[in-house]
């Protein structure tokens, strides 16, 4: 019996979540290790995702993209990789709004630096703060010197932190673990629960005017679905395309 009133009750908050969340579209879409795709940047950007993903490393001065440090490969740079194509773009007039989430890997202030020294030679892209969001993810500077990069570099925020006013100001984006709000007590995340912590905490980063995601996600239609009554601003992805056909049938 209390599992049948549990499973009633997570299934009127989605029910009623849902009927009250905004539209989705694949600008909605965030690309999840997207250099892991056969065709990096390509994929997303085609089926417009409105945030996409690059893991980079730091090794003898060159910024590789790359889950780990092994998979490192000579011509997989962040410039080849992202740069260009994304400054291509922008030239032949079919950007969009989008968000570029780099994920440090290694060194947080030195691989920063030859991030915004990379950029630099790309004002194109810089030169969109309107429509072009970039966030440094991973291996963060520690905030107290965020203020000290250029204007156009945002950073990712945490729930379970802290910030100044005006670090919060820098903070592009706000992300958290999917799993985190799992507990022994409630144990899955089903649990309503633990779906009001986390619509909570989505509800507190929009009032301070934050975009957010959950990362640790399944690339399931249901999950999905519960990512969007959550109100999420991203939806974490493996396959885009197949994201985008989801929402674009949610209209």
């Amino acid at each position: 019996m209390k599992k049948i009133l549990t499973t009633y009750i997570l299934f009127w908050i989605l029910k009623t979540a849902t009927a009250q969340a905004p539209a989705y579209s694949s600008l909605n879409g965030h690309s999840h290790n997207d250099y892991a795709q056969k065709r990096p940047f390509v994929t997303a950007f085609e089926a417009r995702m409105g945030s996409i993903e690059a893991d980079v490393f730091l090794v003898n001065d060159t910024l590789f993209v790359a889950h780990d440090h092994k998979d490192i490969k000579p011509k997989r740079t962040l410039e080849n990789l992202y740069l260009k194509p994304l400054a291509a773009a922008i030239e032949a007039g079919k950007n969009y709004p989008l968000q570029f989430l780099i994920d440090i890997k290694t060194d947080a202030d030195s691989t920063l630096r030859a991030i915004v020294r990379d950029i630099a030679q790309y004002p194109i892209i810089y030169n969109q703060n309107s429509l072009i969001n970039i966030v440094i993810s991973g291996n963060r500077p520690k905030p107290m010197v965020w203020l000290n990069y250029p204007n156009y570099i945002q950073f990712d925020g945490r729930p379970t932190e802290t910030y100044m006013p005006e670090q919060g100001q820098r903070i592009g984006l706000m992300s958290a673990n999917y799993k985190q709000y799992e507990s022994e007590k409630e144990k899955k995340i089903t649990n309503p629960i633990v779906f009001q912590k986390m619509k909570t905490m989505v509800e507190t980063a929009h009032k301070q005017g934050k975009k957010v995601r959950f990362w640790g996600t399944a690339d399931t239609k249901k999950e999905w679905k519960r990512l969007m009554a959550l109100g999420v601003d991203f939806i974490n992805t493996d396959v885009p395309n197949k994201l985008k056909r989801f929402l674009g049938r949610q209209k």
